[in-house]
């Protein structure tokens, strides 16, 4: 499924020649939302989060598709989560932009 996957740029009617990429996960394929579920699953791991009125766990931060927000209560915890976010993304070499 994943061997040697290639992809092509097109530009109106121009196709580019088709190069490799070693890195992410096949736009378009109906796995790839699944995969990167289970990739990106634990980056809160660690970090404190909010309280929520009515809820017995504290919220990390929110996901949706590659979109992710921190949630802190003050600044110094929010550097601190930023530092672990970082942790994790060194440890699986994946690029944060903010």
């Amino acid at each position: 499924m994943y061997n040697a996957p290639k992809i092509a740029v097109r530009v109106g009617n121009e196709v580019s020649n088709p190069t490799e990429y070693l890195c992410g996960v096949r736009q378009g394929c109906p796995a790839s939302p699944i995969l990167f579920y289970f990739y990106i699953n634990d980056i809160f791991k660690g970090v404190r989060g909010v309280r929520v009125s009515g809820l017995t766990s504290r919220i990390p931060g929110l996901l949706f598709a590659d979109d992710a927000v921190l949630l802190a209560e003050s600044s110094a915890e929010l550097q601190t989560a930023l530092n672990t976010i970082t942790e994790w993304s060194d440890t699986w070499e994946m690029d944060v932009n903010a």
